[in-house]
């Protein structure tokens, strides 16, 4: 369960997933309606085998597979395990610092049904982005249960992360049968998948600079930033609306700001006599 005191971070239950493909290698999990607060959507999920090829995911209709992240590699026969990722960028103004991970084991078998008593083991690694390991928590032996949702795991990092260092971390999930008792004929599968920690400000969003020369109509622009993201800058002369855009694909500068020029001589402003800005991060970076 998630301690009282954390926040989540990151969180899907993984209903209504959609698959690129259905029962063929390198199936990506899509449409996973994450819950974010501090970070971006994480986007899509695949899956790895030992060798680090592509696996397909179980989604045979009205089988619990349809809504769990349930890879179609049998995790009974001793080392042999699947891994997966899901990416981590902070968003601008915000420190996010990660305490913990959970979800529920499931252990599924041939028919795609919940299975019973089967032991699993998990392996969670968080990785910042010039990939190096920050920390790394094993789980052995989960027993999954006999009930959806039973047990759930959590996997608690030996001290809080906090996702300073700019760009993409990433959480690697690793699981199957590799580190305690050598059980037969499941596949290990996880569902409400919830990573934990906190999110405080770090200082506000905002544009902290505008120079215009009217003579040219050159405006430059610098706002709060990190790098990795993307943004639009918007404009309006009443308030009215913010459909009309100076560009709307910037990537971020290298440190804590982006500074760019526009070009306000062919904006079609008309004779409007007061301009208004606004700087928008794009979803997904």
């Amino acid at each position: 369960m998630i301690p009282a005191d954390a926040d989540v971070i990151a969180a899907t239950s993984f209903d209504g997933r959609t698959l690129t493909e259905v029962n063929r290698a390198d199936d990506t999990a899509t449409d996973l309606d994450w819950t974010v607060n501090g970070i971006q959507d994480p986007g899509n999920m695949t899956v790895l085998n030992a060798n680090g090829g592509g696996l397909a995911l179980f989604n045979t209709a009205g089988q619990v597979t349809e809504n769990l992240f349930a890879p179609a590699l049998n995790t009974g026969n001793g080392n042999t395990f699947w891994t997966t990722t899901v990416n981590l960028t902070a968003s601008s103004g915000s420190t996010v610092t990660l305490s913990d991970v959970t979800f529920d084991n499931w252990s599924i078998n041939a028919g795609q049904n919940q299975n019973v008593n089967r032991r699993s083991d998990f392996t969670i690694t968080l990785i910042d982005p010039a990939g190096a390991s920050l920390d790394s928590v094993d789980i052995v032996d989960s027993l999954s249960g006999t009930a959806a949702g039973v047990p759930t795991v959590t996997a608690t990092f030996a001290s809080p992360i906090a996702l300073t260092a700019p760009g993409t971390y990433t959480l690697m999930i690793k699981g199957g049968d590799f580190a305690g008792e050598n059980e037969t004929g499941n596949h290990t599968a996880i569902k409400n998948l919830s990573i934990n920690g906190s999110v405080s400000s770090s200082g506000s969003f905002a544009i902290t600079e505008i120079k215009y020369d009217p003579e040219s109509g050159a405006l430059t622009l610098t706002w709060d930033s990190r790098p990795g993201e993307s943004y639009a800058v918007k404009f309006t002369t009443d308030f009215g609306d913010w459909v009309a855009d100076l560009d709307d694909g910037i990537p971020a500068d290298a440190g804590e700001t982006t500074t760019r020029m526009f070009d306000l001589s062919g904006a079609n402003l008309g004779d409007a006599t007061r301009i208004f800005f606004r700087v928008e991060i794009l979803p997904g970076g």
